[in-house]
């Protein structure tokens, strides 16, 4: 019977039930979050868990952040590429702030052609890595309100692929 039990509760299973207890919280000041689609391949996987945190600095470009689409009623990972006060577009596959051509790491596919958008105070731009893979981000919601993201700050699972986000 114990050998039975065993196979079923091992070691990997109790970090991830200690770690979603400890964080799960009523605040949502932290939180954890299971990565569902391929928007942001190959840095976040579909079955990747992460802990995600509330902030009170500003977000920096590169950040992953975690934010609620509110027209869908699902939360969503993505990454910050365009900060309060800049104008962001792209054409021809390339992202420009400001109207100047910025370096974007992130990409692993060329990103769509659209319009410029303005980001408000308080606002960030998010895009997916795989922009083509990439839905409900700033393409079609537009700017998102940056106090209602929480930063991703700590891939936890698998544990073959922890990683901090410092």
């Amino acid at each position: 019977m114990f050998k039975t039990l065993g196979r079923f509760i091992n070691l990997k299973t109790i970090i991830l039930i200690a770690v979603y207890v400890f964080l799960k919280n009523e605040d949502k000041s932290i939180t954890t979050y299971e990565i569902k689609e391929e928007s942001m391949s190959p840095e976040l996987l579909p079955e990747d868990y992460v802990v995600a945190v509330k902030i009170s600095e500003p977000f920096n470009r590169g950040d992953i952040v975690v934010f609620e689409n509110n027209e869908k009623s699902i939360s969503v990972v993505k990454r910050v590429v365009g900060l309060p006060g800049e104008t962001i577009s792209a054409t021809d596959g390339q992202l420009y702030i400001n109207q100047n051509p910025i370096d974007d790491p992130w990409a692993k596919t060329l990103t769509d052609d659209f319009i410029e958008c303005k980001i408000d105070e308080n606002e960030i731009f998010v895009l997916g890595d795989e922009r083509r893979l990439s839905t409900s981000d700033s393409r079609t919601l537009g700017p998102i309100d940056a106090s209602q993201c929480l930063k991703v700050k700590y891939r936890y699972w698998p544990y073959q692929r922890i990683k901090s986000y410092e």
